[in-house]
């Protein structure tokens, strides 16, 4: 699960979070997967996924505190196919190319902006009538003018200006919006003397079955500059296919001593090894 800005990032298979290592995550060829996404902010965000250098969504709108999770391409905004990660054999290599991007989920998210009111000023002006007393009365009350500023907090526009509608799957989308295109670098993978290897570990995402997952339009609203984050799909680990898709929480099984430790940890408490694996 990737934070970054209040921003959560996660892919899920069979509903499970699934454990990554740096921006690794290993999950079986022939899965189908969703993307989680959750706004920790106190705003409003939009956030629109890419994979394999692809466009996968339009803006979605992620309600303060709430998440919503992805599972199709949204084409439509009824239904669409899902997200199926499926290895780049050779022959579709051929067929249809490599790219740069294979294996990547590129996710741009930006903040709603908030704006400051301008301070308002009120003038306040009134009379107080003061009496000098001398023995054997009183002369004339004269009024004494004062006058005072009050100055208003800054306030600003935390309060939703529009409420787009929220579809069974609880999940909003937004067709509106300026587009910013917003450049990422991705730490590419070095190069390994066995060049099998490196190929057998490379996947796509193709459609998938079905889904019957919806959306709906909303108006969009002004947002801050984006943010990126991008996680790695890969389907081989140390020369053998992954099998079993490693979720949060399943205990970590040391590869030097084999003793299992627990979920949150990053060291073998036997004998110190890492256990997130580059």
């Amino acid at each position: 699960m990737t934070y970054k800005k209040n921003f959560v990032c996660a892919i899920k298979v069979n509903g499970k979070v699934l454990r990554e290592s740096s921006d690794r995550v290993e999950l079986p060829f022939g899965s189908e997967y969703s993307i989680l996404l959750k706004n920790l902010d106190s705003v409003r965000m939009q956030a629109r996924i890419s994979i394999d250098g692809t466009e996968a969504t339009g803006w979605l709108i992620i309600e303060p505190g709430r998440d919503i999770e992805v599972e199709r391409f949204v084409k439509d905004l009824d239904r669409g196919n899902r997200f199926k990660f499926i290895e780049l054999t050779d022959k579709i290599e051929k067929h249809r190319g490599n790219k740069a991007e294979d294996g990547l989920v590129r996710v741009e998210f930006r903040r709603e902006k908030i704006y400051e009111s301008p301070k308002v000023v009120y003038h306040h002006t009134y009379h107080d009538y003061y009496h000098h007393y001398y023995p054997g009365g009183c002369y004339p009350c004269y009024p004494k003018d004062y006058s005072y500023i009050t100055y208003t907090g800054a306030l600003n526009n935390s309060g939703s200006l529009f409420r787009g509608p929220i579809s069974a799957s609880g999940t909003t989308c937004s067709t509106s919006g300026t587009l910013q295109n917003m450049n990422c670098s991705v730490n590419l993978m070095s190069m390994s003397k066995n060049a099998e290897l490196i190929s057998n570990e490379v996947g796509i995402t193709v459609p998938g079955s079905l889904s019957e997952q919806k959306f709906v339009s909303v108006n969009g609203f002004e947002t801050e500059q984006s943010e990126v984050v991008v996680l790695h799909l890969v389907g081989k680990k140390a020369g053998a296919p992954v099998k079993v898709a490693k979720t949060v929480r399943q205990k970590l099984e040391c590869e030097t001593c084999g003793k299992k430790n627990k979920s949150s940890v990053k060291f073998c408490a036997e004998c110190g090894t890492s256990l997130e694996r580059v």
